[in-house]
């Protein structure tokens, strides 16, 4: 458990580190300091997405898509606000253009480039807790997601469809973009948790219940002498 005197400490690193970013990005997009590497052309909101999104989709997807956590309502709504938001602005990257975006020139095989390796790291924790909760419905949306994209990707090689950035990726191509994924939850993931867990004993701890009867007092040991009896008594006599 966190101790109280750890957290002032966690918010100071944490502000000088969001201290020291702002720093960096206004010293290399305003100040123009070439040793940061960050300007408009080499650091543009599609190498921010390559930058931030797999640890970003690490801290957040297993969270959402396990069994054991619900959303309240207002994180549904934040969450389908900024996704809202978020293809909006790759519709306008694309169609004004705005060169900051990076979006232009980008095309499907490069978003599955971006996303596909991301997406499997961070669902990979979880993949046998999705696995067992697997229900039809889920099998249903599945195929029919993969008969699209295979349309898409006979659409790529066959209808000559430019935007999606197939034509030209040769079978070693696709080998890059999906062993690794593929692999991941089916092969690695499985073979490593065993080795990982071996030796873990998992202790369940009860606490103590405030309800529970408290313990008799031990009742006094009896000495072996007999006790006076009372004035009166025949056996006196």
């Amino acid at each position: 458990m966190e101790s109280e005197a750890s957290r002032p400490t966690g918010r100071i690193w944490a502000a000088a580190a969001a201290v020291a970013l702002a720093v960096l990005l206004w010293g290399g997009y305003g100040g123009h300091w070439s040793w940061t590497g960050i300007n408009g052309h080499t650091a543009t909101l599609w190498d921010w997405l390559h930058l931030l999104l797999l640890p970003g989709a690490f801290a957040v997807m297993p969270v959402w898509m396990s069994r054991r956590t619900r959303l309240a309502r207002r994180h549904k709504s934040v969450a389908l606000t900024s996704l809202t938001l978020f293809m909006l602005l790759v519709l306008a990257g694309y169609m004004v253009p705005w060169g900051w975006t990076g979006f232009s020139g980008n095309r499907v095989w490069d978003w599955l480039e971006l996303i596909l390796l991301p997406l499997v790291i961070a669902l990979a924790p979880i993949f046998p807790e999705v696995r067992a909760s697997w229900t039809r419905r889920r099998s249903l949306l599945t195929l029919t997601g993969a008969a699209l994209f295979g349309a898409v990707v006979l659409g790529g090689y066959l209808g000559g469809w430019r935007w999606t950035g197939f034509h030209g990726n040769t079978a070693w191509d696709w080998l890059h973009l999906l062993l690794l994924p593929l692999l991941l939850p089916t092969v690695v993931v499985p073979a490593l948790m065993p080795l990982a867990t071996a030796g873990v004993v998992y202790v369940k701890e009860e606490a103590p219940s405030e309800s529970a009867p408290a313990a008799p007092e031990p009742e006094p040991e009896p000495t072996g002498e007999r006790a006076p009896a009372p004035a009166g008594d025949p056996a006196t006599g």
